[in-house]
């Protein structure tokens, strides 16, 4: 019996262990973090600053140490693209516009981002969480928010990805998770784009824009190539504002949201915009809103960005500067 008490004792204990040294290793903060100020990705009036993990660099550019998943994660738009993957209406019990169930038919892991998109289906959508769609037949419900209000089909349509809204309507989406604001936002910006049409569709302007510039991809994907792969995340700079800061818990997610991520700021960027302004100070004086310590990152993105679990643990964040109120 007291050998039996002992067992379960070591074990509650060993568990224990287990979760604290997991809970540690998700933390996002300067502790474990390097914001490389002072060595930009600059390309016309896009800018990137590099966020790495401590430890890590030439040299030392992926040890697996800061991976969560040993490399076996692709992107959701990959995964569409190679149909290992496919998206539903969730009709049981009638239509629900604000899900949608996901299912993985590859042996890798999916990570899906909030902000991407799919076309088709009864209406057009965004998703409204960064989650991972795990290997093997898995089907998750996902949230998802209605980018195209005025069209219900009653017979769906098949859907396809559609690329990553940009970081007006992902603010929406992350921070103030309600409908009537990703609404708001997109009529504001098919006004601005002289883009209204029938159904308020997003993607009407999304696809017709004149910033699908090929050329920013191209330089980024290039910058990418030719670095190492020790990145947790970048903060987006046009002008003289940030777009975002997205940081992930590991390299392998990093790497899996970084062509849509890019597609994203590509979609921010305005003709007001200018080439990017913004000093180190100023840059600095961001990150020091939610990365010095766990508790200041909470309070600062409970208003201002975001932060997704996956299983208890860390996967994603992201943070805007400071904005009003919703």
């Amino acid at each position: 019996m007291l050998k039996l008490l002992l067992n379960i004792r070591y074990f509650f204990f060993g568990l224990l262990l287990f979760l604290f040294s997991a809970q540690i290793k998700a933390q996002l903060t300067y502790n474990e973090l390097s914001v490389q100020y002072d060595s930009p990705w600059t390309f016309k009036k896009l800018q990137l600053i590099p966020i790495r993990f401590k430890g890590a660099g030439p040299g030392n550019s992926d040890s697996g140490n800061h991976t969560m998943f040993n490399g076996n994660i692709i992107s959701f738009s990959e995964a569409m693209q190679k149909h290992k993957i496919t998206v539903k209406e969730l009709t049981s019990g009638g239509a629900d516009v604000s899900t949608l169930i996901v299912r993985n038919h590859s042996s890798e892991n999916i990570m899906l981002m909030s902000g991407e998109m799919v076309q088709g289906g009864k209406q057009d959508r965004a998703f409204g969480e960064t989650t991972i769609i795990p290997k093997g037949r898995h089907k998750t419900y996902v949230s998802v928010f209605c980018v195209e209000k005025g069209r219900w089909d009653d017979k769906a349509k098949t859907f396809k990805h559609a690329g990553t809204a940009d970081a007006d309507v992902r603010k929406q989406i992350d921070v103030t998770k309600r409908q009537s604001k990703v609404w708001k936002q997109i009529d504001n910006e098919l006004s601005e784009k002289n883009k209204k049409n029938q159904t308020s569709a997003y993607l009407k302007a999304y696809n017709d824009s004149t910033l699908d510039d090929t050329s920013y991809l191209r330089f980024f994907i290039n910058k990418m190539k030719s670095s190492d792969s020790s990145y947790a995340g970048f903060i987006a700079i046009t002008g003289n504002r940030i777009i975002n800061a997205e940081i992930f818990a590991g390299t392998d997610l990093c790497l899996a949201a970084y062509i849509e991520n890019i597609k994203s700021y590509v979609h921010s960027l305005t003709p007001a915009d200018g080439i990017p302004a913004k000093t180190h100070n100023e840059i600095k004086a961001f990150t020091d809103k939610f990365l010095p310590d766990k508790t200041i990152q909470k309070k600062y993105l409970s208003t201002n960005g975001r932060i997704y679990y996956y299983n208890g643990q860390i996967i994603h964040l992201v943070a805007y500067d400071n904005i009003p109120n919703p």
